[in-house]
């Protein structure tokens, strides 16, 4: 029997996910229709479905393959495909990849999500729709509010004097100081925007705003990229334009007054009890011929806001406007904690009347089908339309950026307030996010895939697929915990299960839900409840009260309710993805508790490379997938005979993924070899001994801590013969950020514990986040060290004397001294480590350097 993970073509497979996870919108528009959270590449989906429904004559290479020189590619995966008669579950259906995969190559579909808004999601997908009229409504609904509202969102040229679209206004918090009483503007940076050089087009001006209260024309054009030592040409003030008076000081933001007074902007908040003010300082406007310029926002534009403001408060009543309460969470009490009481409060006047006249006049039409779809891209806006829109100034963006870059809340000291219905329709446009619901209705009807051939992407248009209403057969708002469905019914279960505490899908979808519960509360009993339905929501959140606990249960609730209606051949295939070895140990209990045993465990491309995502939070950039089927072993095994067919298979695995990937990181990695490991116990569970007593899944997967420890340190480049405490900075350095326990576990593995790198000064941050000490913030330990050097206690490390040679190059001081006592082949190695994980290449060059060069 041809098991289906023999037949997924894995590194073909990351090489189409990485081009889908880069540009979504234009490979798979069905995914672009609204946003949600973390979700996973179509392509991947559309391979596994193919892997599992076709029959064990099938291979790889017939599903997806390419020639010798990678510049054509052929298979199923580029062909029209129908599994009529095949059932498909998906109990986590969420943004809808495996309903909607599933649904084109023709099984039938069944979806269970509780959160209203993923339902939503899903229910547009599967909705038929008249695509022309879809596109004819969303132009007579932006045109009907333009005529409307255009004239809140137009300014005066002060160049000609003439009227202008404004694109963008700009907003800074304001706060006292106390303790002095000064009113302080916050700003980050002055950067309004980068100067663009282009080599076929006019030259893009850059704009920076005069930090000077004083000065008459505080807009400051620039034809050059923007140095860091600026002159204002009005009021001859110099300053840094990228550095303001409020920063970041390991996530709590600090704001200075102009005598030097500094404080914390959210204690500030808190001593005053009141949510964060605003005040506009700067507009983005569009010239009659088209160009794009700034100016200080005008007596006359503060006008126009009290206009709004006072047509606001007359049809607040009639205007579906969001009044439900932010109740606070793992997630929202970044907004709670600083005073912001209801979901208005995240909004202008001037976007509250905007949004609340979009959606009342969606609801006008006439043909409720297409108001929803209207409705749905309306929703879909609000990522780049609210206060908490943060305004990237770099010369290839500037723009407005996702709310949730970060899948968090993210409260700003400086905002942009960008126009939802401009002309030019630019990223945060409401037409722009209508054409992506009416561009993913047309991919629903006409699919098509995506390929790089010949260093060019083509297009194959898949002939006799669709994403079809009548493949679905039944999509419900409820919890997969009680499925409404027969023993033995389905075929397969794919899923895409939560990530433990990873995201807080309730929380962060109620941005979008208090909107959608004012325009569909009364159409529909799923969008009825004042908030987004949370009490079974299947995640790790200890500001709820759900603890690991819970989510195990819970989880083990759906995967035996998913064991009891698979049929008896029938498999569990589902993507897994985390860091942290509790996250790993929960969803293998689960498994294990519903019956499951896991015969399977296959890296694949995730997150983008790159991303905000991984490379900020420190997520790895792949998924595991795992299959499980309902077959059960007798077959015993030791601890000790586990660690060793783990050691030797882990460090084949690591040499195949290198060659798959040669950037591989330590994150990935880990999350690769604890795959593996939940695929050995399950087999054998519970079955696995040591010294005649059964072993736990937190034993196990501790245990194997250890060995992906030595495995992975062995894998890196890492000089033999360095001192511990160096070869475990440097590997910590490699795997940072870390959390306080899972760092201990890997200096026990070495026989060391967290205080040998404390005392050395080489770990820095709170429990939950630990980051090793840079060079430069080591450099005064390390002198005192050298200036006692030989006395007990005092010895130099190896990464002091790395470290040290790097400060005096970095610094143009004389390293001659230094290097002829300390240069060795050792010493070399770990230089080229430290430049390869900090990309800094200064520290190979210092050791590179001969002694003759003085």
């Amino acid at each position: 029997m041809t098991e289906t993970w023999d037949k997924l073509p894995l590194g073909t497979m990351d090489d189409i996910a990485e081009l889908e996870t880069y540009n979504r919108v234009y490979y798979r528009p069905v995914y672009a229709m609204h946003k949600w959270f973390a979700p996973r590449p179509g392509s991947t989906f559309r391979i596994l479905s193919l892997a599992a429904l076709t029959d064990d004559k099938t291979t790889r290479d017939d599903i997806l393959s390419t020639n010798d020189a990678k510049t054509k590619y052929h298979g199923k995966y580029l062909e029209s495909n129908d599994f009529e008669g095949a059932t498909i579950l998906d109990p986590f259906a969420g943004g809808g990849t495996t309903l909607v995969e599933a649904n084109r190559v023709g099984a039938d579909v069944i979806g269970y999500e509780l959160n209203p808004v993923a339902w939503w999601i899903n229910k547009k997908i599967k909705d038929d729709v008249d695509v022309p009229e879809l596109r004819q409504a969303s132009t007579e609904l932006v045109e009907k509010t333009r005529s409307d509202l255009s004239k809140y969102f137009t300014t005066t040229d002060p160049d000609t004097g003439s009227e202008a679209e404004i694109l963008y206004t700009f907003q800074t918090q304001i706060l006292p100081c106390l303790t002095c009483g000064e009113e302080v503007r916050l700003f980050k940076n002055y950067m309004l925007s980068n100067f663009k050089k282009n080599k076929t087009t006019n030259d893009v001006p850059g704009g920076v705003y005069c930090p000077n209260p004083d000065c008459d024309d505080r807009i400051i054009q620039t034809t050059e990229k923007v140095s860091d030592d600026l002159t204002c040409p009005s009021c001859n003030t110099t300053f840094d334009p990228k550095n303001g008076n409020a920063r970041n000081y390991g996530g709590t933001v600090k704001y200075t007054c102009k005598n030097g007074h500094k404080h914390d902007v959210r204690e500030t908040l808190d001593r005053l009890d009141e949510k964060p003010e605003f005040e506009y300082y700067a507009i983005q406007y569009l010239t009659k011929t088209g160009n794009k310029k700034f100016k200080e926002f005008t007596e006359e534009d503060q006008q126009t806001v009290e206009a709004v403001e006072e047509r606001l408060d007359n049809e607040f009543e009639e205007l579906p406007i969001p009044t439900q309460e932010i109740i606070p969470g793992d997630k929202t009490s970044r907004l709670t904690t600083r005073n912001y009481e209801s979901y208005q409060d995240l909004y202008t006047d001037r976007q509250l009347l905007t949004y609340g006249t979009l959606f009342q006049n969606a609801l006008e039409f006439d043909d409720g089908n297409i108001a929803e779809f209207l409705i749905t891209g309306i929703s879909n806006s609000l990522k780049r339309n609210s206060m908490l829109v943060k305004w990237n100034y770099h010369e290839n963006h500037r723009k407005a950026e996702n709310v949730f870059a970060r899948k968090s809340y993210i409260p700003r000291v400086a905002t942009v307030e960008p126009n939802p219905i401009n002309t030019i329709e630019n990223v945060t446009s409401v037409s722009n996010f209508l054409g992506f619901v009416a561009d993913a209705k047309e991919y629903c009807q006409n699919p098509f895939e995506m390929v790089k051939e010949d260093g060019d992407t083509k297009k194959y248009p898949i002939q006799n697929e669709r994403i079809s209403e009548d493949n679905v057969r039944s999509l419900k708002c409820k919890t997969s915990e009680n499925l409404e469905l027969e023993d033995g019914e389905v075929d397969y279960v794919i899923t895409d299960p939560p990530y433990y505490d990873n995201i807080q899908y309730s929380e962060l979808s109620e941005y979008f839900y208090v909107w959608l519960h004012q325009v569909l509360g009364d159409r529909y009993d799923e969008m009825a409840p004042e908030h987004v339905p949370s009490a079974r929501e299947i995640v790790k959140n200890d500001r709820t009260g759900k603890d690991g606990e819970f989510f195990v249960k819970t989880l083990a609730n759906v995967f035996s309710e998913s064991h009891r209606v698979l049929k008896d051949d029938g498999e569990l295939i589902f993507t897994y993805h985390h860091n942290n070895n509790k996250a790993w140990a929960v969803i293998l209990e689960a498994l294990i508790q519903s019956g499951f045993t896991i015969t399977g465990a296959y890296p694949v491309q995730s997150e983008m490379p790159g991303s905000m995502t991984v490379a900020e939070l420190d997520n790895a950039e792949y998924d595991i997938l795992i299959f499980a089927n309902k077959e059960t072993s007798t077959e015993e095994i030791t601890l000790s005979e586990l660690q060793q067919n783990l050691f030797f298979e882990l460090q084949d695995m690591i040499k195949e993924e290198r060659e798959r990937h040669e950037n591989l990181s330590q994150a990935d990695l880990s999350v690769i070899l604890r795959g593996k490991c939940m695929y050995y116990y399950s087999r054998h569970y519970p079955n696995v001994h040591s010294e005649g007593e059964q072993v736990g899944i937190d034993e196990a997967l501790d245990t194997v801590d250890t060995i992906i420890e030595q495995i992975l340190e062995s894998s890196v480049n890492l000089p033999q013969d360095i001192d511990p405490v160096t070869k475990a900075y440097a590997a910590f350095s490699q795997r940072a950020p870390e959390e306080h326990d899972d760092l201990n576990k890997h200096l026990l593995a070495k026989n060391l514990n967290l205080s040998d790198l404390e005392n050395e000064k080489l770990v820095k941050g709170s429990r939950s986040r630990k980051e090793p000490v840079t060079a430069d913030e080591r450099i005064t330990f390390i002198e005192k060290k050298l200036n006692g050097n030989g006395k007990e206690g005092e010895e130099l490390l190896d990464i002091d004397k790395v470290q040290y040679l790097y400060h005096l190059y970095k610094t143009d001081q004389n390293t001659r001294e230094y290097l002829k006592e300390w240069k060795s082949q050792d010493l070399e190695e770990l230089a080229d480590f430290m430049s390869g994980i900090t990309g800094d290449e200064r520290y190979e060059r210092v050791m590179n350097m001969g002694l003759s060069q003085f």
